[in-house]
């Protein structure tokens, strides 16, 4: 009929119609969300974005082992822990957990005055996340990335990726260090730059590494790797490694049981890190929370974290379709302008909480009395 060579005739313009367009900004390249993913796979080869969904296989042939005889991509099924529970997205999802908590709690205190104490709490908590992000980085370039590059070829530059990433690092130390501040809305700006360049990051390494590491190396040939990292991590990285894995002191044992430790090494050594990374770091933002200076060592101590939410737009930006070099852009743009896009009612309130209501399925959101359109971050 018709109807069904129209169709026809549609499907194969799609197959046709490469998944990017044109854009003269910088060169760059914009997603095409019409793009077949059969094209979608052939030229990502892995995360060109985060518009690969993470359900795509990853396209083996862009990743050449070096000795196909040696090392065949064949070790896959010899795995039997599922990819949510790999070790480099556990030590991602750490700083995750990090990088969101403070920005809902940016959100909460908003533009009210901050005291002395509270500002030294925010830049206590800074240098620790900032000196766990750096050993991440520089482990995975000096340690992580060569050993899965000795058995395949990684076309991926993850290392400029990283240097990228540090000059954000450094913008947001200037922010927070270097100067003084008086409300939690003015880092807000510089925070929105580092998030939204982070996570693609993140999300580009583990759509490509963690199946590049079960097709190449076995459980026991990964896992001793991943023992030697763990037990040359700083106090901070591992401890919030640990602070954030699920199933509490049981999950924390038998994670480490996974990766070499003894059994026996939680209560001799360990335990003494998730408690170190509590007092020092997930202490600050309990302070900040509660109002007033307090030192957590057991979770049920900072049950006042829950009362923190992941905001909207971190979920649209990773379920959005956007390039990873339009993230960048964007990113730069509005740190060079000094433009920060956010709803101009926020005033420190919680975007869930009382007054306001939302715009349809746009997710912006009103001030109660008011018609002005909000911008959408």
């Amino acid at each position: 009929s018709d109807n069904a060579r129209s169709r026809a005739s549609q499907a194969m313009d799609r197959e046709r119609r490469p998944p990017f367009r044109d854009d003269s900004v910088r060169g760059m390249h914009a997603y095409d969300p019409q793009a077949s993913p059969t094209e979608m796979r052939r030229l990502s080869g892995g995360l060109a974005g985060l518009y690969t969904e993470p359900a795509l296989a990853l396209d083996f042939q862009a990743y050449r082992p070096r000795d196909v005889l040696a090392f065949p991509a064949d070790k896959d099924r010899t795995w039997r822990l599922p990819t949510e529970l790999d070790p480099v997205r556990l030590m991602h999802n750490a700083i995750r957990a990090e990088v969101t908590k403070f920005e809902a709690l940016l959100f909460k205190l908003g533009d009210d005055k901050l005291s002395r104490w509270q500002i030294q709490c925010i830049k206590d908590w800074w240098v620790g996340h900032r000196d766990h992000v750096v050993y991440h980085h520089a482990m995975e370039d000096a340690v992580l990335h060569p050993f899965v590059r000795s058995r395949v070829h990684v076309p991926a530059d993850f290392q400029s990726s990283h240097d990228q990433l540090n000059f954000l690092l450094r913008a947001v130390d200037r922010a927070i260090c270097n100067r003084m501040f008086n409300r939690a809305s003015e880092l807000a700006p510089v925070w929105h730059g580092y998030r939204t360049s982070l996570y693609p990051l993140l999300a580009e390494e583990e759509a490509i590494l963690i199946p590049l590491t079960r097709a190449y190396f076995t459980p026991e040939e990964y896992g001793a790797k991943i023992g030697e990292i763990l037990k040359s991590a700083p106090k901070l990285a591992l401890g919030s490694l640990l602070h954030h894995l699920q199933g509490g002191k049981e999950g924390a044992m038998s994670f480490l049981v996974r990766y070499g430790y003894e059994w026996l090494a939680w209560y001799r050594s360990v335990h003494a890190t998730r408690t170190h990374y509590r007092e020092h770091a997930e202490s600050k933002l309990a302070s900040l929370l509660l109002g007033g200076p307090v030192v957590c060592r057991h979770k049920h101590d900072l049950r006042i974290m829950k009362t923190l939410r992941p905001l909207e737009l971190n979920r649209r930006l990773m379920l959005a379709p956007v390039a990873s070099s339009e993230v960048s852009a964007m990113v730069f743009s509005q740190m060079a302008t000094g433009r920060w896009l956010l709803d101009v009612g926020w005033g420190g309130r919680d975007p869930e909480g009382e007054g306001g209501e939302t715009d349809g399925e746009r997710g912006t959101r009103r001030p109660e009395g008011g018609s002005n359109p909000h911008v959408r971050v």
